[in-house]
């Protein structure tokens, strides 16, 4: 009977931890897909409420827009993917989990006359200098031809929950500075991360 009751409980916890990752996952990309659809309203819905804290909403959306809006840079991005997501933990009132992703992004930036610049230019030199030490030299690549960035972008993303089962919300905390990071996450989030790297 003790055997059974086991079996049980372990199929239940396995049942369980799948079933959160999989909304995890499926709210991950939702927000992803606003993004790509330039529905950042809709993006933000899914953004941790800390980031808030530090830069207010209507300051990322006119970020978002000057950036995925701007007629001399064309963006193009596909849906990241989800390579591993942490089992769910709790700190405090909060859940948390973490997610590995990766995905690509193409970036052409034209100057004054439309026409796509090229590395002898100095703004576009000093952007793929920004890419390399963002991304990893080895993650960015420039196509003399065509004149796209193809960028590799590894990221690490927090999902928090107040309840560990729904409403899970997202934090992308690579292109904040520790400084920023150490005041929106708790010391044992932040020691999970560095264990997952």
């Amino acid at each position: 009977m003790k055997k059974v009751l086991l079996f049980a409980f372990l199929f239940l916890s396995i049942s369980t931890f799948n079933a959160q990752n999989k909304l995890i996952k499926e709210r991950f990309i939702t927000m992803q897909q606003a993004l790509l659809d330039k529905d950042f309203q809709k993006s933000l819905q899914f953004t941790a409420e800390e980031l808030f804290e530090i830069v207010p909403k209507e300051q990322l959306v006119a970020v978002m827009e000057a950036t995925f809006n701007n007629p001399k840079m064309q963006i193009d991005s596909e849906l990241p993917k989800v390579l591993d997501i942490s089992e769910v933990f709790q700190v405090k009132d909060k859940f948390y989990s973490i997610l590995k992703i990766t995905g690509n992004q193409k970036i052409r930036v034209l100057g004054d006359d439309n026409k796509a610049l090229g590395l002898d230019d100095k703004l576009l030199y000093a952007l793929k200098l920004k890419f390399d030490q963002q991304y990893g030299a080895e993650n960015v690549k420039f196509n003399e031809q065509t004149k796209f960035f193809s960028v590799k972008v590894d990221q690490t993303i927090i999902a928090i929950s107040y309840d560990g089962t729904t409403e899970w919300k997202y934090l992308a905390i690579d292109s904040l500075k520790l400084d920023i990071i150490s005041k929106l996450l708790p010391q044992e989030v932040l020691s999970k991360v560095l264990a997952n790297d």
